[in-house]
C-alpha cells in the first residue's frame, strides 16, 4: 500500500493570542495602578518615584512576555505534524531537527483535550498512546481541529492493523 499524507500541520498559531493580550493588559493596568497610587501620595517627589516604579514593572513584564513569546513563536514554526495512511511523523528543531515517528500499527489509544479557551479558540491537543517503543505517548499540541484529527488517527489506526472499526459517538 502506498503511503499517502492525510493531515499535515503544526501548532496553532491562536496560542499566542493569549500571550498577547496578556501584554496588552499589563501595558495598560500596571501604569494605571501606578497612577492611582501616584494620586495618593503625599508630594509630587513619591508620587514621580511610584510611577517610575509602575512603568520599570511593566517593562520588565513586557521583556520576560516578548522573549516567552517570542520562544513560543520559534517552536510553533519549528513543530511539523504529519499523518499518513501508515504512520504519525513529528518533526521538531529549529538548528537541529529531529523527526520522530508512531507506527500506526501500534497506536493503542488516543484522545484528546480541549481547555475553555483552546474551544473558544478551536484548537486541542491529541494523545497517542502506543505500544511504540522510542516514543510510547506523545501530544499534538495546540492543533486546530483536535476531535477530526484524533478520529482520523483512531481510524486509520484500526484499518492498517486490521482490526474491526466500530463508529461511535466520541
Amino acid at each position: 500500500m502506498k503511503e499517502e499524507t492525510l493531515w499535515s500541520g503544526t501548532p496553532s498559531w491562536a496560542v499566542l493570542g493569549g500571550k498577547i493580550a496578556l501584554m496588552i493588559v499589563v501595558l495598560i493596568l500596571v501604569p494605571l495602578i501606578a497612577r492611582f497610587f501616584a494620586a495618593r501620595a503625599f508630594d509630587l517627589d513619591s508620587a514621580g518615584r511610584i510611577m517610575k516604579i509602575g512603568w520599570f514593572i511593566t517593562l520588565v513584564f513586557l521583556i520576560y512576555q516578548a522573549v516567552t513569546l517570542f520562544i513560543a513563536l520559534f517552536r510553533i514554526r519549528s513543530t511539523l505534524y504529519t499523518i499518513t495512511n501508515q504512520r504519525v511523523m513529528i518533526e521538531s528543531g529549529l538548528f537541529s531537527k529531529s523527526l520522530g515517528e508512531i507506527d500506526l500499527r501500534y497506536v493503542d489509544d488516543t484522545t484528546f483535550h480541549q481547555s475553555v479557551m483552546s474551544r473558544f479558540l478551536g484548537i486541542g491537543n491529541v494523545t497517542i498512546v502506543s505500544s511504540d517503543k522510542t516514543t510510547p505517548t506523545y501530544v499534538l499540541g495546540n492543533i486546530k481541529d483536535p476531535r477530526a484529527v484524533r478520529e482520523m488517527i483512531r481510524a486509520n489506526a484500526y484499518r492498517v492493523s486490521q482490526r474491526q472499526l466500530f463508529t461511535r459517538a466520541t
